[in-house]
């Protein structure tokens, strides 16, 4: 990285303060884009010149057009959005709770959406707005034991679909399918096995490429897909899932 491919882009990031959003708002910083980070938590700890950071929750209607209109009046518009916020979650039919699946509904789609139509008016603005949002390989191969974290994924690419073809030409929109991301909240689960290093390695060995994503694999695509190389790309999935879509 280092040629500036973002140079004088304005970007919004969702789920910034760690793991994929924060390692995406930090390459786009350093191909030269201004950045408003948003999360849940009250400060990022990522620091750099051109990103600033403001708390707010994607479920909120309200907090969320607050933040977007705070931060698309700076300059009077965006050019890119990044929804990485989400959350996970695991269990069966039988054992997952009403308000759980609804949880994560809420969250993983729900939350998008809000983002999306808060930032609208703003990305029509722009010269060349690029939509990136965040699914995963789930939202497609579909495993146990994930009764609502998959369907919310899979929704993301619908949605995704749906606004790639509404805001046509003005604005893109893509879609990104990571597959396990050794990020803390997974590192943090590995840390809970009996055997660390076993479950890693099981964790691994899914993957053709026989090894977890990383979040720079994760940017590097964002990265893509927020410039004009990806200006002909619009309403498709950029799988970096190791090989285990194939």
């Amino acid at each position: 990285m280092g040629s500036k491919r973002l140079e004088g882009k304005f970007a919004f990031v969702t789920g910034a303060s760690s793991g994929i959003g924060e390692a995406i708002a930090a390459a786009f910083c350093e191909e030269g884009a201004t950045v408003i980070g948003c999360g849940r938590r009250g400060s990022a700890d990522f620091r750099h010149e051109r990103f600033s950071y403001v708390s707010a929750d994607i479920t909120s209607r309200e907090e969320i057009a607050k933040a977007v209109a705070a931060a698309g009046q700076r300059r009077g518009l965006l050019d890119i959005l990044v929804n990485s916020a989400g959350i996970t979650h695991e269990g069966s039919l039988a054992g997952t709770d009403y308000e759980d699946f609804e949880r994560v509904i809420r969250v993983n789609l729900g939350g998008i959406f809000n983002v999306c139509k808060a930032a609208l008016p703003y990305l029509r603005k722009s010269k060349a707005a690029s939509i990136i949002n965040i699914g995963s390989d789930l939202g497609v191969k579909t495993i146990p034991n994930r009764i609502a974290y998959c369907p919310s994924k899979a929704a993301v690419i619908s949605l995704t679909h749906a606004i790639a073809l509404e805001e046509a030409p003005l604005v893109r929109a893509n879609c990104i399918l990571p597959g396990l991301v050794d990020t803390p909240m997974i590192q943090n689960r590995f840390r809970q096995a009996p055997d660390e290093a076993a479950a890693r390695a099981s964790m691994a060995a899914m993957y053709p490429l026989k090894r977890l994503g990383r979040v720079d694999d994760i940017a590097a695509a964002a990265l893509y897909l927020a410039s004009d190389e990806s200006s002909f790309v619009t309403g498709t999935e950029l799988a970096v899932c190791g090989g285990r879509l194939a």
